[in-house]
């Protein structure tokens, strides 16, 4: 889930600070936090960059819909609508390829609302490492700096929650596609029981 790449951001964010820190500047809460601060602009660029093209790359390239435990060869879903299973079509017809691409549509848009959450989890990780140094230079326990932190993440994990809300309609589409393509019936293994433990990670730490 994306919620639990936040901590590796926070220090990612975190060692790009103190280097600059280390560098010879004056150990002040104020002076601190200005130097946390400006490594973010550089890495939230480069996340966001990154997100950007993964983006426009959704629309262009394959979707893998291959199942979790790898038992079944990879499975694809072409920009076009063709059904690749170990690289080869299986023959649909018009009406198959449109319940296809309808699919790869729901896909989508469930990755790029994923891309948007990851975006602003990468500047929260940022923001939080800027918090967390000065509040180290201001003398604020390690507790206290953990709250500060855990709570400008609920509502990243909010907004995660939100995209298990898109998951019984993706689904739906998943059972018509098993009953009307009988090659992607091993790929059809979303349940409601997934869906539940979607939301449970997803809000992991906002009741503790």
């Amino acid at each position: 889930m994306i919620m639990r790449k936040l901590p590796f951001l926070v220090v990612v964010a975190s060692l790009a600070a103190l280097a600059g820190c280390n560098a010879g500047q004056p150990s002040s809460t104020a002076q601190a936090s200005a130097s946390a601060s400006s490594s973010g602009p550089s890495i939230a660029g480069v996340i966001d960059r990154a997100m950007d093209k993964a983006s426009i790359e959704l629309a262009a390239k394959n979707i893998t819909v291959s199942n979790r435990d790898d038992s079944e060869p990879k499975a694809e879903i072409t920009p076009q609508g063709d059904f690749l299973v170990a690289g080869k079509a299986v023959p649909l017809t018009a009406a198959q390829r449109a319940e296809m691409l309808d699919y790869r549509g729901q896909m989508i848009e469930i990755a790029r609302q994923g891309l948007a959450i990851g975006k602003e989890g990468a500047k929260l990780g940022v923001d939080a490492a800027t918090a967390a140094i000065a509040g180290i230079f201001s003398g604020e326990s390690k507790e206290q700096i953990r709250q500060r932190v855990e709570s400008q993440t609920s509502g990243i994990r909010q907004a995660a929650a939100k995209i298990c809300d898109r998951l019984p309609a993706l689904m739906e589409t998943q059972q018509k596609l098993a009953a009307d393509v009988p090659a992607f019936k091993p790929y059809a293994d979303l349940t409601p029981a997934k869906i539940d433990d979607c939301r449970r990670d997803a809000l992991k730490g906002d009741n503790h």
